[in-house]
C-alpha cells in the first residue's frame, strides 16, 4: 500500500501556449495571450494546474482465501487479485472572461483560440445566491457568482482592461476510485492465462468540468460538462 499528500501553490505568467490550436474555444478559462501586451504583470496569478490539495492511496493485494484448495475451488476461487487507486483532489482554477471584446484587441483564433477580455472584479464569486432560482454557489447550476463580475462599457472608448485577475475563481474537486481485480489461470511454470476485470470510477462519482466562464453567455456560472462516469471492462491477457 502506497500514500501520498501533496500541498502546494504554483504561480506564473501563462500556464500554456497555443493550447487551443486553431480551435474557438478555451481550456479551462485559460489563454496564452495577455488581455493587456503592456501590462504583463496583470496576468500573474495561479496557475491552471495548480491543486492546492492532493491525495492519493493506492493498493494492491494478493488474496490468501483458497489457495490451498483442492479441485475446482482452487481453480476458480483461489489466486486472486485485488488492485486500486483512490484519488482526493481540490479544484484547479480557471479565468472568468468576456468574449464581447471590448477592448478591441481583435480575435486571434489561430494563436489564441478566444478572446482575452476579463471583466471588472467587484465582490466575490465564491457567495451569493441567484435570485431567480435560489441557486447557491457552489452548485452545478452556480458554482460562482456571475455577480461578482461587472461587464466593461461597450459604449466607451476602446482600449479598456478589466482588473479581475487571471485564474481567481477555483474550479469543483476531483473524487476518483478506481478498482481491478485478476486472476491467473497457471498452465506451465512459464505459461499463464490472466482474466481482468477493471471499474474505473467505481462509485459513479460526479467529477464536474469547469462552469461556463464566459460572461457574454447566457449559461455563465452553470457546469455543463463532466469527467467520465463508471467504465467497466474484461480483458484476458496470455503471459509467457
Amino acid at each position: 500500500m502506497l500514500g501520498s499528500y501533496t500541498f502546494s501553490k504554483t504561480l506564473d505568467d501563462v500556464s500554456s501556449f497555443n493550447i487551443t490550436g486553431s480551435a474557438s474555444q478555451s481550456t479551462a478559462g485559460e489563454n496564452d495571450l495577455a488581455q493587456n501586451p503592456f501590462d504583463l504583470s496583470a496576468e500573474h496569478g495561479r496557475s491552471l494546474f495548480d491543486a492546492r490539495h492532493r491525495f492519493v492511496i493506492s493498493y494492491e493485494w494478493d488474496l490468501p482465501f483458497f489457495n490451498h484448495a483442492q479441485g475446482w475451488y482452487a481453480r476458480v476461487l483461489g489466486g486472486w487479485q485485488v488492485n486500486g487507486i483512490t484519488t482526493f483532489q481540490t479544484g484547479t482554477p480557471f479565468t472568468v472572461y468576456d468574449s464581447a471584446g471590448v477592448s478591441a484587441q481583435g480575435g486571434a483564433p489561430e494563436i489564441s483560440g478566444f478572446p482575452s477580455d476579463r471583466p471588472d472584479l467587484i465582490g466575490d464569486p465564491s457567495r451569493g445566491t441567484c435570485a431567480s432560482n435560489g441557486a447557491h454557489t457552489g452548485t452545478a447550476q452556480r458554482w460562482f457568482n456571475p455577480s461578482a463580475f461587472q461587464r466593461l462599457d461597450a459604449t466607451a472608448p476602446i482600449g479598456q482592461f478589466g482588473n479581475a485577475g487571471r485564474n481567481i475563481v477555483t474550479g469543483p474537486g476531483v473524487q476518483q476510485w478506481d478498482f481491478s481485480a485478476l486472476k491467473n489461470f497457471r498452465f506451465t511454470e512459464t505459461k499463464s492465462l490472466q482474466f481482468r476485470t477493471e471499474l474505473f470510477n467505481i462509485f459513479n462519482h460526479a467529477n464536474f468540468g469547469v462552469p461556463a466562464n464566459d460572461m457574454n453567455s447566457p449559461d455563465v456560472g452553470q457546469i455543463q460538462t463532466s469527467q467520465p462516469g463508471r467504465l467497466v471492462q474484461f480483458a484476458l491477457k496470455f503471459l509467457f
